[in-house]
C-alpha cells in the first residue's frame, strides 16, 4: 500500500488491530489519522492486501499502481466533486542494489515509483486539493542526506522528491495548498528485510544503530503517522522536511 487520501468527516473511528506484520504499520497509521476525524482512503497495487486492510479497518480503497499513469486519473475521479483535504504520498520502491548490479529497468522502476508517480498524482489531484485548500505530505527518507549502502537509486529518487516538495510549496501556495515532507529514519517496519541481509545481520545492525541513535531505539510506524498528522494541522507550515529519526540527523 502506498497512498493515503483523506477527507474530513464528523465521526471518529474505533481502534482495530492488523492481521499480519507486513500490514501492521499501515493499519496503525490509518488509526492515528482516523482519530483526527478524517475519512481515510488507501490506494495501492496489491489488490488482496488493499481489500483485506480496508475491510479490517473499515477504510475506503482504490486499486492503483504508482507506475501506471492511468491509475492516477481513476483516483482523481473519485474526488472531483467533493474535493480532497489531504494527500499522503507513501508509495516507494525500496530495493537495495549494489551499483554494479543495477540494470536499466531498475532506473526506470525507481524513478517512476519514487518520483514521477507522486508528482503525477499531485498534478491529477490539484483540482480536488484546491477545493479544500488541501495539504500534501510526501514521505522521504533520511537516506537523502545520510547515505545508505546499496541505496543510491533509493536515496537519489527520494532526494528528488524532497526538492520537488520545496518547489511545489512555493508554486502551490497561491492556491492555498501546502506541501511538506516527512523523512523517517530507522523505523520498525518490514523494510529492513528488503536489504538482503540475514536475520542475524539485521539484528546486529539494529543493535549497532540503536547505539548511534540519540534516543537509542528504532521508531514506531505510528510515530511517523503522528508527525504526518502534525503537518496536516500546522497550517502555517509549507516547504518543510521533518525528520523522524530519533535525532540521527544532528549527530
Amino acid at each position: 500500500m502506498g497512498i493515503l487520501l483523506l477527507k474530513k468527516s464528523r465521526k471518529n473511528a474505533k481502534n482495530s488491530s492488523g492481521y499480519r506484520r507486513k500490514l501492521r504499520h499501515w493499519l496503525r497509521d490509518s488509526q492515528v489519522i482516523k482519530k483526527k476525524g478524517y475519512t481515510v482512503t488507501i490506494a495501492g497495487r496489491h489488490k488482496g492486501r488493499i481489500c483485506r486492510a480496508a475491510s479490517e479497518l473499515g477504510l475506503e480503497y482504490i486499486i492503483a499502481d504508482m507506475t501506471d499513469l492511468d491509475s492516477f486519473k481513476e483516483i482523481a475521479s473519485q474526488f472531483q466533486n467533493h474535493g480532497l483535504d489531504v494527500l499522503v504520498n507513501n508509495a516507494a520502491m525500496a530495493k537495495f542494489i549494489p551499483l554494479d548490479e543495477l540494470s536499466p529497468s531498475d532506473y526506470l522502476l525507481f524513478f517512476n515509483t519514487n518520483f514521477r508517480g507522486p508528482i503525477e498524482l499531485i498534478r491529477e489531484l490539484l483540482p480536488a486539493l484546491k477545493k479544500k485548500c488541501g495539504s500534501i505530505t510526501n514521505i522521504s527518507s533520511i537516506a537523502v542526506n545520510n547515505g545508505l549502502v546499496n541505496g543510491s537509486l533509493y536515496a537519489a529518487t527520494k532526494g528528488a522528491l524532497e526538492a520537488a516538495t520545496r518547489s511545489l510549496a512555493v508554486e502551490l501556495a497561491p492556491k492555498k495548498i501546502r506541501v511538506n515532507a516527512v523523512a523517517p529514519g530507522a523505523i520498525d517496519t518490514p523494510l529492513a528485510a528488503k536489504t538482503g541481509r540475514s536475520k542475524k545481520e539485521l539484528l546486529q545492525r539494529r543493535a549497532m544503530l540503536e547505539q548511534i541513535i540519540p534516543l537509542q531505539r528504532y521508531g514506531k510506524p505510528e510515530e511517523v503517522a503522528q508527525v504526518a498528522c502534525a503537518q496536516l494541522e500546522a497550517t502555517y507550515v509549507t516547504g518543510s522536511v521533518w525528520c523522524v529519526d530519533g535525532g540521527v540527523h544532528i549527530v
